[in-house]
C-alpha cells in the first residue's frame, strides 16, 4: 500500500475542498492517506471520519525564516518516520516546504497543485519574488496540477513550469464539487430560504445581485460597487439589493470608503464569513451571481452558484471564464462596472436568466462533478510507478 502525504496550510481547505477525495482515494485506490496542515478548525474530527492520518504543523502564510526552518524540518521528520512514498502539496508555503522537503528526505514522487496565479495583479520585485519562488518550487516537483487552462497557460508564459510537467484534472478544479448531495436546488428548504429572507430583509420583489467570496481589491469589489450604483440610479424603479457573502481580508484591503458602504448601505446585505455548509442556501436568495474577479484560478463559486441554477456572471480574462459558456450557462464581463451594469440588466428578463441557471447546472454536473474528477486524480496517482 503506497503512503501518500498531503500539505496543506489551512485546515479549511483541506476540509472544504479536498474534503472527500481522502476517504476516496482510500477506499477505491487504496491508498494510505496522511495529511499535514495547521491545527484548529475541527481538522482532527475530519481526519478521523476520513481515515486520514493527520499531523498538526503550523504552516502561516507570512514568511518567518525560523518558523519555517523549524517546520520544514517537523515536515522531513514526518516523511522519513512514515516511509511516504507520494507528497501532493497546495497553497505556496505547504508547496515549498512540502518540496524541500521531498528532495532533502528523498521521495520520488513530488506533485503540486497550482490553484491560481498569486502574482497575477502584482508589479515590480514582489511579482518577481514570487515568480522565482513558484519557479524554484515547480523545478522541484515530478508533477504541476493547474486547476485551468488558464492556470497552465499562464504558467507556461512566465516561464514557471516545463509543460510535460502540467496536468489538468478533466476540465479543471481540484476536487469538483458535490452536485447530488450538496450543490442541489432540489434539496434546498425553502421554508429555510425564506426565514432567511425575512432575516435579512431581502423582499420577494427585490432583485438581488450576489457575491461571494473574500472581500479584497482583487475580487473586483470595487467595481462590483460602482455597477451597482450605477443600476440603481438607471433602473429607480428596479428594488436592487445586493446580497455580499464573505468576510474582509487585511491583504489586498478595501479602501475604508467601500467596505463602510458595504456595511452601512440600507440596500446591501452584507453577511461576513458564513459557514461553507450553508453556503447553498445563500446562492438560494440570489437572483444573479457577479464575480468580477481581476486574478482567479478558476472561480469555484461561479461553479457551485450554476449548480444551484442561479446565472452567472463572470471576468472573461481569468480563470473564472472556464466556469460558463458564454451567452448558455453565464455571461461575460471585462474589467468595468459598465460592462457589469449591462451584464445584470441582460439578467432582468426573469426567462433568459432562468434559461442561464438551468444550462448552468447541466454544464457543471457534467464537467465539475466531484466524482468524475476524483476519477482523474486517482487516475493521476495509479499512474505513478
Amino acid at each position: 500500500m503506497k503512503r501518500v502525504l498531503e500539505i496543506i496550510n489551512l485546515p479549511g481547505s483541506a476540509i472544504n475542498f479536498i474534503g472527500g477525495q481522502f476517504k476516496y482515494l482510500r477506499e477505491e485506490g487504496g491508498y494510505d492517506m496522511h495529511l499535514i496542515c495547521s491545527p484548529g478548525g475541527g481538522i482532527e474530527s475530519f481526519c478521523q471520519g476520513n481515515g486520514v492520518h493527520y499531523h498538526p504543523i503550523e504552516l502561516r502564510r507570512q514568511v518567518s525564516v525560523w518558523r519555517d526552518v523549524i517546520a520544514l524540518w517537523k515536515i522531513c521528520k514526518y516523511i522519513k518516520s512514515n516511509h511516504i512514498d507520494i507528497v501532493i502539496a497546495h497553497q505556496p508555503k505547504a508547496r515549498l516546504l512540502g518540496m524541500m522537503a521531498c528532495v532533502l528526505t528523498g521521495v520520488k514522487h513530488r506533485i503540486i497543485f497550482s490553484h491560481g496565479i498569486l502574482y497575477e495583479t502584482m508589479t515590480g520585485f514582489k511579482r518577481w519574488l514570487i515568480i522565482q519562488n513558484e519557479k524554484i518550487t515547480s523545478s522541484l516537483a515530478t508533477r504541476v496540477v493547474c486547476v485551468s487552462h488558464y492556470v497552465k497557460d499562464q504558467r507556461i508564459k512566465d516561464g514557471v513550469d516545463k509543460p510535460l510537467k502540467q496536468v489538468i484534472l478533466g476540465r479543471g478544479s481540484c476536487n469538483g464539487i458535490d452536485t447530488i448531495n450538496k450543490f442541489n436546488p432540489q434539496l434546498i428548504d425553502k421554508d429555510l430560504v425564506e426565514d432567511k429572507r425575512i432575516y435579512y430583509g431581502i423582499n420577494s420583489n427585490d432583485f438581488v445581485v450576489g457575491f461571494c467570496g473574500r472581500l479584497v481589491k482583487d475580487k473586483g469589489i470595487i467595481e462590483l460597487v460602482d455597477a451597482f450604483n450605477m443600476l440603481k440610479v438607471s433602473h429607480p424603479d428596479t428594488r436592487i439589493k445586493m446580497l455580499i457573502v464573505g468576510p474582509p481580508e487585511i491583504r489586498d484591503g478595501l479602501p475604508k470608503e467601500t467596505l463602510a458602504f458595504l456595511k452601512e448601505s440600507k440596500d446591501v446585505v452584507f453577511t461576513g464569513r458564513i459557514p461553507y455548509n450553508e453556503i447553498q442556501t445563500y446562492y438560494m436568495l440570489m437572483d444573479v451571481l457577479v464575480l468580477p474577479t481581476h486574478r482567479d484560478g478558476l472561480g469555484m463559486v461561479a461553479i457551485e452558484a450554476s449548480a444551484m441554477e442561479r446565472p452567472v456572471i463572470v471576468s472573461d480574462f481569468t480563470g473564472s471564464a472556464e466556469t460558463i459558456q458564454e451567452g448558455d450557462t453565464g455571461l461575460y464581463i471585462d474589467k468595468t462596472p459598465q460592462s457589469i451594469v449591462k451584464a445584470v440588466e441582460k439578467c432582468f428578463d426573469k426567462d433568459f436568466a432562468k434559461q442561464l441557471g438551468q444550462y448552468g447546472r447541466k454544464f457543471v454536473c457534467e464537467n465539475f462533478e466531484h466524482t468524475e474528477v476524483r476519477k482523474h486524480v486517482l487516475k493521476l496517482l495509479d499512474e505513478i510507478d
